[in-house]
């Protein structure tokens, strides 16, 4: 519940305007909806998740640069995404929890949801984050570069690659495959999600993590999981494990298929 108490005045307003939506929050919080969520797909342990999902609040490293954030946020009059919101903590513990070797999103901005995955890749002692994303000035405070808020210290674990994704994606899938995670996080339109999703997932180990930020937004999440046959949602956040069957790549033989349509 920690994560309840940061940004607190924030999380009353946002609560005020979207009542029914924060009571669905708070319900599955009383009901620890979202560690069942995370065990299912990790397969750790309720209690071990709970603990994870706690950690960020304890991160001396992390915390100071979301508070640096915070302040030339509220200076510039900036409404941003919530810096301490559930769904950024459920992926920093589903990557404590999956333990990945390599983790691929799209999607940067201002690099808050990358400096929770760091921070846990960092926890781990393991993995490596390599990150797509537009240096575009329109989604960032003046004079800052992309992922400005992921601190000096957290970096050594990521390759950010800056660009547009539907040009850079299909050779970063290909040059560091097998990949453990795919995180969507960039354009939240029907087409664009279902393309990522349809690009990554022939990359993805056997087991591997699919998770997609705003699922809900538009029914892409829905169909392409509905093909695959397989569905696991929190809320706005997506995410299913692919299936165990045969997988396209191999780290051994780096040897890789050409991506199926979905």
């Amino acid at each position: 519940m920690r994560w309840l108490l940061r940004n607190l005045q924030h999380r009353v307003h946002f609560a005020l305007r979207h009542p029914r939506y924060s009571l669905r929050s708070l319900y599955r919080e009383f009901i620890s909806a979202d560690e069942r969520f995370l065990t299912s797909i990790t397969g750790v342990p309720a209690h071990k998740i709970r603990s994870f999902l706690d950690e960020p609040t304890r991160s001396e490293l992390l915390v100071d640069c979301l508070r640096e954030a915070e302040v030339i946020f509220r200076a510039l009059k900036i409404e941003s995404a919530d810096l301490y919101a559930k769904k950024v903590l459920v992926q920093y513990a589903a990557i404590r929890g999956f333990e990945p070797d390599v983790v691929v999103e799209t999607g940067v901005a201002n690099g808050v949801s990358s400096a929770y995955l760091l921070s846990a890749l960092e926890a781990n002692n393991r993995g490596t984050l390599y990150s797509i994303g537009l240096d575009d000035p329109e989604y960032l405070p003046a004079g800052k570069s992309l992922g400005w808020i992921v601190p000096a210290g957290l970096r050594s674990r990521w390759k950010l690659v800056v660009g547009d994704a539907r040009h850079l994606l299909p050779k970063l899938l290909s040059d560091v495959a097998p990949i453990d995670v795919f995180i969507h996080d960039s354009l939240h339109t029907y087409e664009h999600m279902f393309w990522e999703y349809r690009a990554a997932y022939p990359y993805l180990r056997k087991g591997g993590l699919l998770v997609s930020d705003d699922a809900l937004w538009n029914s892409a999440f829905r169909e392409f999981a509905r093909v695959r046959n397989t569905h696991k949602s929190f809320e706005v956040l997506g995410s299913f494990k692919k299936s165990v069957g045969r997988s396209p790549v191999s780290r051994k033989s780096k040897k890789v298929q050409k991506p199926s349509e979905v």
